[in-house]
C-alpha cells in the first residue's frame, strides 16, 4: 500500500515538473507571430452581428430612413491585401485599417439594404484593388453615391483623434460632393464624436496630392472619402477592434446618408433628343429637373422647390442660356451653331429648397459628322 502511494506521489511530481519545465507550444507559436504582419486583428464577431441588431436600441431605424429606398450606393472599404507589408496601415499594436474598414462597410451595407437601398461593395474580402478599379465599380453601375471608407493615422502624435471627410478638387468641381461630405461629417460629429476636432472637417483631396485622391478623381458620380477616426491613437485602435464599436460607426454613417436622402437627391433627365444626338447647327435640348422632393406628393408639392437662381447650364464648360418652367419642371436650352463632331458635355446644375445639388449633373451629347464627310472617311467601296 505504501509502495503504491509512493508511486502515485512520484508520478504527480513528475507531471508537475514536466508541466512547469516543458515549453507551452501554443504560447511559443504565438510568440513567433509578428503583430505587424498578422491578419484577423479584430475581435471576433458572431455571424449576422449587424443584421440581428437592426431595429434594436443598438441600431434603431427612424421612419425617415425610407427615403434611401432605391438609392444606388457603392461602399469602398479602403486598402486590403496588404498584410505582408510590415506595419502598413496598422495601429500601435498591429490592428489593420483594412479590416476595420471592411467590417464597417459590411455593417453599413446591412443597414442600407434593410431599408431598400441598392448597395455594392468594391471588395468583400482582404484583396488589393487599384484606385481606378474601386471608382470603376460605381461608374460602370451608374451609382448615385460612392463612399470610400477609411480611418486615419499620423506618426509620432498618438494623442491625435478627430474626424475628417474629403471631397475631390475644388468646391465648384462637383457641388453634390460637398453635400455628401457635409452630411457625413455632421453625422459623425453627432453619433461618433471624437475627443478633438478640426475646425473645418471637409477637406479637399488636393491638400494631400496635386491630383487629389485617385479613388475620388476617378469617380464620375457623387463621391466622398471618410476618415472617421485615428487608429494611430492607442485607445481608439482598441475600440476599433470591437464589433459593437464598428456597428456604432456604421449606424452613424447610415443615419447621415438617410438625412441626406430625406432632404432630396436632385437629378436631371434628358428628354429631347432622347438618344443624345444633336445637330452641328445647334438647336434646342429639353430636360426635366427633379428636386428629389416633389415626387413625394406631400402638402404643397406643386409649389416650386428648386431655387431658380441656382440653375446654371454649361456646354463644354461655357455657360449657355436656358429657360425653366415650374410646370413639369422643364428646362430648355439652346445649343449654339458650329459644334464640332464628337462628344460634348452638358452640365446642368441646380439646388433644391434644402440646398442639395444635382447628384450627377453631366449629360453627354454627341454630334455626328456630316453624312458626306462620314462617307469620305470610309473610303470608296466597290469598283
Amino acid at each position: 500500500m505504501n509502495r503504491f502511494r509512493v508511486c502515485l506521489v512520484a508520478m504527480a511530481v513528475l507531471i508537475v515538473v514536466t508541466g512547469c519545465t516543458r515549453p507551452d507550444r501554443a504560447a511559443t507559436a504565438d510568440a513567433t507571430i509578428d503583430p505587424m504582419v498578422s491578419v484577423n486583428t479584430l475581435l471576433p464577431a458572431p455571424e449576422e452581428y449587424a443584421r440581428l441588431r437592426i431595429g434594436t436600441a443598438e441600431a434603431p431605424i427612424p421612419p425617415w430612413t425610407k427615403f434611401l429606398r432605391g438609392v444606388k450606393i457603392v461602399l469602398d472599404p479602403g486598402h486590403g491585401g496588404d498584410a505582408h507589408r510590415r506595419g502598413f496601415k496598422r495601429g500601435p499594436t498591429g490592428v489593420r485599417e483594412a479590416e476595420m474598414n471592411l467590417r464597417v462597410a459590411q455593417y453599413l451595407r446591412d443597414l442600407l439594404v434593410h431599408v431598400g437601398a441598392e448597395v455594392r461593395l468594391t471588395r468583400e474580402t482582404d484583396v488589393d484593388l487599384s484606385l481606378a478599379a474601386r471608382a470603376g465599380v460605381a461608374n460602370e453601375w451608374g451609382a448615385d453615391i460612392f463612399i470610400s471608407l477609411h480611418h486615419n493615422a499620423v506618426d509620432n502624435k498618438p494623442e491625435v483623434n478627430y474626424t475628417s471627410v474629403w471631397y475631390h478638387a475644388d468646391v465648384d468641381h462637383h457641388p453634390a460632393n460637398l453635400d455628401l461630405a457635409r452630411y457625413l461629417a455632421q453625422g459623425l460629429y453627432d453619433g461618433f464624436p471624437m475627443p478633438s476636432f478640426t475646425d473645418v472637417p471637409l477637406k479637399s483631396d488636393q491638400l494631400m496630392y496635386p491630383a487629389g485622391f485617385g479613388v475620388l478623381s476617378n469617380a464620375r458620380v457623387t463621391a466622398a472619402l471618410t476618415e472617421s477616426s485615428f487608429f494611430s491613437n492607442p485607445a481608439e485602435e482598441q475600440r476599433l477592434r470591437d464589433p459593437a464599436y464598428n456597428l456604432r460607426e456604421a449606424h452613424t454613417l447610415f443615419l447621415a446618408l438617410a438625412r441626406y436622402a430625406a432632404a432630396g437627391l436632385p437629378r436631371v433627365q434628358l428628354l429631347e433628343p432622347s438618344a443624345g444626338v444633336v445637330s452641328a447647327n445647334g438647336g434646342p435640348v429639353r430636360l426635366r429637373l427633379d428636386d428629389g422632393l416633389r415626387g413625394r406628393k406631400s402638402w404643397g408639392f406643386a409649389r416650386q422647390m428648386i431655387l431658380s437662381d441656382s440653375i446654371v447650364v454649361r456646354l463644354d464648360g461655357r455657360r449657355i442660356p436656358h429657360a425653366f418652367q415650374n410646370d413639369g419642371y422643364l428646362l430648355e436650352v439652346e445649343l449654339p451653331a458650329g459644334l464640332e463632331p464628337g462628344t460634348h458635355t452638358l452640365d446642368v446644375r441646380f439646388q433644391n429648397m434644402n440646398k442639395n445639388s444635382v447628384l450627377n449633373p453631366r449629360i453627354e451629347l454627341r454630334v455626328e459628322p456630316p453624312a458626306g464627310l462620314a462617307r469620305g472617311r470610309g473610303g470608296r467601296s466597290g469598283g
